[in-house]
């Protein structure tokens, strides 16, 4: 008799207790660091999920402008990736810190969008 096994991505695993503060404390750091930065537009840290080895971290970010404001703030924040995982290093204090990457989130243009179907469709 065949073994399937079932592959699920590490987005879909539920977080430890460690993972979990864990990405609290680097979504914190990262909101702090990314104020230092002088960006084209406003910037925040939507959340922040981390792998449950705790080497890799994926910081969503969300940009209030258009597409173009949203492509340079990425580069900014690409370009400045080894300042900032090196100012992540020293102030966590941990052994193994997760590598940050940024990702742009569009969670709440998706929500916008969802919402001005649902207003058109009310009347």
């Amino acid at each position: 008799m065949p073994i399937y096994f079932i592959l699920i991505p590490h987005s879909s695993l539920p977080m430890s207790r460690r993972t979990e503060k864990v990405s609290s404390l680097l979504h914190q750091e990262i909101a702090r660091l990314i104020q230092e930065f002088e960006l084209p537009a406003l910037t925040t840290v939507s959340k922040v999920q981390v792998t449950p080895d705790l080497k890799w971290g994926k910081a969503f970010i969300t940009v209030m402008g258009d597409e173009s404001k949203q492509k340079q703030v990425l580069a900014e924040l690409k370009k400045n990736i080894y300042s900032i995982q090196k100012a992540v290093n020293a102030e966590m204090g941990m052994k193994i810190v997760p590598r940050i990457s940024f990702v742009l989130d569009h969670g709440e243009e998706y929500a916008a969008k969802i919402n001005e179907l649902l207003r058109k469709a009310q009347e």
